[in-house]
C-alpha cells in the first residue's frame, strides 16, 4: 500500500477550508497593498506608477482617492489618470474631502486607487474606516490598489510604540492585510529617507524639524524597516503553508491552539496583540476567553467600556471570543483550555493577590497548578504600578449595587431573632458556643435573603457587638473582663464574615445558573417553534418573541421573497405607552433606516447602531444568511446605544442561524410547489 500516511480528518477539514477560502477570494476583487515603514518612502508614487503601467495595457483604472501631495513628480503621475470627484462632508462647519464610495461602485472600474488604507472617515460617511470602504469595493468585484505604513497594523501596534514612543491610533485589522493578493514593500535606505526629509520632500518647515528630532532618526527608522521586512517574511511563510495545505506537500498541520484572556486591564490590549502574533506565527487557532466574575459585573461603566474595547480588538485580530462565568478565574481558564484542546496560553503579569480565603497565589501561579502541561506565556505589564487594577477593586457606589430597600430591615430582623434566640439559650443555661451558633445562623440567613455583600458584612460585625453587649460580663456593656474574649470576638467575626461571603457566592452562582438555564431554554423553545413554522410570517413572529424574551428590544424584521424585500414586521417592546406607537413605527422604518437595511441585504454584514457601518441608525441590523444569500434582516433598537453583550449576541446569532435553516426549508418547499404547478400546467 506504500508508506504514505493518510491525512487526518482535521487535516482534510483544514484543506477544504483553505480551498473554499481561496475559491471565494477569486470571486472577489483583488487587493494590492503598497507597504512602507514610514512616511515618504514612496508608496503613493509606486502605486501611481503601477496604475500607469495598467493604463498602457488598456486596463480600466481610476483614481478613487489619492492623498494630495506637494511633490511635483507625484502630481504629474496623477494628472494622467481619470479621477473620481471627492465626497465633500460637512464637519463642524468645515468641508472635508473624503473618498466617494457610492461613486466608485457606480463607476465600477477594473482597478481603483484608494490611498491611505488606515484612514478614519469623518462622521457622516457610510463606514467609520477606509479599510471598510475598500472591503466593500472588493465584495463588488473591484480590484483595489492602496497604501499603508507598517505601524498601522493592529498586532504590531505595541512593537512600534516601544520604538517610537508614539501609540498609533489609526490601525487596521491584520485580516485586511493578510487578505491582500499582493503586498509590495516600497523600501528605501533610512539615510536616504532622512535626506529627503531635510530637503523638504516629505514635510516642510517646523514640521520637518520636529520629525527629524523625534521620529525620523536613523535608529528608529532602521527598527521600523526591520519590522516591515520581518512581517513580509512572515507573510511569505504563511502563504507557503497555505499552499502546502492545498497541495499536500510535507507536514503542515500544527494542531496549535492559542488562548488569551480578556480583561479591563489597561495592558490587556498588548497581551491580545502578542497572542495574535503568536497564533499567526504558529498557524494556530486563536481564542480570546472572557471570565465574568461578580467584580466585573459590578464594575463601573468606564471599566466595562474598556473590556468591550478589548473584546472588539480580539475579534479584529481574528480571535474567536468565548465567555464563561465563575469566581475562580484560573480554574475557569484551565477548564476551558482542557475541553478546547488549547496548547498555549498568553497572559499578562498580575501583581495582585486573590483575597477572602482563596489561595494567595497570582493568577499565573494558580493556572500553572490547575493546568501544569500547558505552555503559559507571561507578557510584562509596562504600566505596572501605574493606577489601580480596576477589576480587583469595587467602588463604594458599586459595592451597594443590587441592594434592595428592604435588605437592611431583613438584616436587623435576623439579628433581633438571633439575639432573642441567644437569650432563650442563656435562660436555659446553654454555653456561649451555642449562643455564638445562633448568631452565625442569623448571619447565614441574612446572606441568603439579602442582595450583595453590604448587609452580610454589617450582620457579621453587628453579631459580635450584640453578643458582647448582651451575653458577656459585664452585660449591657461593650467591655469584656475576660482576656480571652477579644480572641473570641475576632474568631466570631472572621467565621461570620467567611460564612456570609460563601453563602453570597453560592447565591450569586445559583443566579447565574438560573440565567444560563433560562437562556438555554429560550434557544430550545426557539428551535422547536421555528421548526414548526410553515410561513415566513410565522418565522418572523416566533423569532421576535424569543429575542424580546432575551433582551426586551423593539424588533424589526424584513423578509425577502422572490428577490423582493417585503414590508417590515415591527414588534414594539413592552412598556411603550399607547399613542406613541405610530410615530415610533415611522421612525423605525424611515428612509435612513431602510437604507441601512438595504445595505445589509446587499452586503451580508451587520450594520447600524454600535457598528462601524452607518452607525447613526437607531437600530443594529443583522443578516439572516442562507449560504451566501441574505434571506432576512433583523433589526434591534438599542435605545441607550450600548453594544449587546457578547453572551447575548452569541445567543441571538444562534437564533438567526436556526431561522436561516427554516427559511431555507420554506424556500425549497415554495420552489417545489411552483415546479409541480408548472409541470401540471404543461401536461
Amino acid at each position: 500500500m506504500g508508506g504514505e500516511e493518510r491525512p487526518s480528518p482535521r487535516e482534510l477539514l483544514e484543506k477544504i477550508r483553505v480551498e473554499e477560502e481561496m475559491a471565494r477570494k477569486k470571486e472577489l476583487g483583488q487587493l494590492k497593498i503598497f507597504l512602507g515603514y514610514a512616511a515618504g518612502t514612496g508608496k503613493t508614487y509606486a502605486m501611481l506608477q503601477a496604475a500607469g503601467e495598467l493604463e498602457k495595457q488598456n486596463i480600466d483604472v481610476v483614481a478613487g482617492y489619492v492623498e494630495p501631495h506637494a511633490r511635483p513628480e507625484t502630481t504629474a503621475l496623477l494628472e494622467g489618470l481619470e479621477q473620481l470627484p471627492f465626497l465633500m462632508v460637512d464637519y463642524k462647519g468645515v468641508k472635508i474631502r473624503e473618498f466617494d464610495l457610492d461613486a466608485a461602485l457606480k463607476r465600477h472600474p477594473k482597478v481603483i486607487l484608494v490611498d491611505e488604507l488606515a484612514h478614519t472617515n469623518i462622521q457622516g460617511c457610510r463606514h467609520s474606516k477606509r479599510y471598510q470602504d475598500i472591503e466593500e469595493l472588493l465584495e463588488h468585484g473591484i480590484n483595489v490598489y492602496t497604501t499603508v505604513n507598517i505601524q498601522h497594523l493592529e498586532s504590531l501596534n505595541d512593537n512600534v510604540a516601544s520604538i517610537t514612543s508614539i501609540m498609533v491610533r489609526e490601525t487596521i485589522p491584520d485580516r485586511v492585510f493578510d487578505r491582500a493578493s499582493q503586498v509590495k514593500l516600497v523600501d528605501i535606505e533610512p539615510e536616504e529617507l532622512i535626506e529627503r526629509m531635510k530637503e523638504g520632500k516629505i514635510y516642510q518647515g517646523v514640521q520637518a524639524q520636529r520629525a527629524l528630532q523625534n521620529f525620523f532618526t536613523r535608529d528608529k527608522l532602521t527598527a521600523l524597516r526591520e519590522i516591515a521586512l520581518r512581517r513580509m517574511a512572515d507573510r511569505v511563510n504563511h502563504l507557503a503553508e497555505e499552499e502546502k495545505k492545498i497541495f499536500g506537500a510535507g507536514e503542515y498541520s500544527t494542531g496549535e491552539h492559542v488562548l488569551t484572556c480578556i480583561s479591563p486591564a489597561p495592558s490587556n490590549a498588548k497581551v491580545i496583540r502578542t497572542a495574535a502574533r503568536l497564533a499567526y506565527a504558529f498557524h494556530a487557532e486563536f481564542t480570546a476567553l472572557y471570565v465574568e466574575t461578580r467584580y466585573l459585573q459590578n464594575a463601573d461603566e468606564k471599566v466595562k467600556k474598556r473590556r468591550d474595547e478589548n473584546m472588539r480588538l480580539a475579534r479584529s485580530l481574528g480571535a474567536k471570543v468565548a465567555t464563561v462565568n465563575g469566581e475562580d478565574v484560573s480554574r475557569q481558564i484551565a477548564e476551558y483550555a482542557k475541553v478546547s484542546n488549547v496548547t498555549k496560553i498568553v497572559m499578562g503579569r498580575t501583581a495582585h493577590r486573590i483575597l477572602f480565603g482563596q489561595t494567595r497565589k497570582t493568577l499565573v501561579e494558580s493556572l500553572n497548578q490547575y493546568a501544569p502541561n500547558l505552555d503559559v506565556y507571561v507578557i510584562p505589564d509596562l504600566q505596572s504600578g501605574i493606577g489601580q487594577r480596576p477589576y480587583t477593586i469595587i467602588k463604594a457606589g458599586k459595592f451597594l449595587q443590587g441592594m434592595k430597600g428592604t435588605d437592611f430591615w431583613i438584616m436587623l430582623g435576623m439579628m433581633a431573632v438571633s439575639t432573642t434566640g441567644g437569650s432563650l439559650l442563656a435562660h436555659f443555661q446553654m454555653t456561649e458556643a451555642n449562643i455564638i451558633m445562633a448568631y452565625l445562623l442569623g448571619v447565614m440567613l441574612t446572606a441568603i435573603f439579602t442582595q450583595g455583600y453590604v448587609c452580610s458584612v454589617l450582620a457579621s460585625l453587628l453579631s459580635v457587638i450584640l453578643f458582647n453587649y448582651f451575653f458577656t460580663v459585664p452585660v449591657h456593656s461593650l467591655q469584656a473582663y475576660d482576656a480571652s474574649y477579644p480572641v473570641t470576638f475576632a474568631m466570631m467575626f472572621t467565621v461570620s464574615l467567611l460564612t456570609s461571603w460563601n453563602m453570597s457566592k453560592i447565591q450569586k452562582q445559583n443566579e447565574e445558573n438560573a440565567k444560563r438555564a433560562y437562556r438555554t431554554e429560550i434557544l430550545l423553545v426557539n428551535s422547536k417553534k421555528l421548526r414548526r413554522a410553515k410561513s415566513r410570517q410565522q418565522v418572523s413572529d416566533d423569532l421576535a418573541v424569543q429575542i424580546q424574551k432575551l433582551m426586551q428590544f423593539t424588533v424589526i424584521i424584513y423578509m425577502k421573497k422572490d428577490g423582493v424585500i417585503q414590508m417590515p414586521s415591527i414588534y414594539l417592546r413592552g412598556g411603550i405607552e399607547n399613542g406613541g406607537e405610530e410615530s415610533l413605527r415611522a421612525d423605525y422604518t424611515s428612509r435612513a433606516e431602510q437604507a441601512v437595511v438595504k445595505w445589509v441585504f446587499e452586503n451580508g454584514h451587520r450594520a447600524g447602531c454600535t457598528t462601524h457601518t452607518l452607525p447613526n441608525a437607531k437600530a443594529i441590523y443583522l443578516p439572516v444568511m442562507e449560504d451566501d444569500k441574505v434571506s432576512a434582516v433583523v433589526g434591534m433598537v438599542l435605545e441607550e446605544r450600548r453594544e449587546i453583550a457578547v453572551f447575548e449576541y452569541n445567543l441571538i446569532s444562534a437564533m438567526l442561524d436556526e431561522a436561516a435553516l427554516v427559511l431555507e426549508r420554506i424556500q425549497k418547499m415554495e420552489d417545489l410547489t411552483k415546479s409541480i404547478s408548472e409541470h401540471t400546467l404543461h401536461h
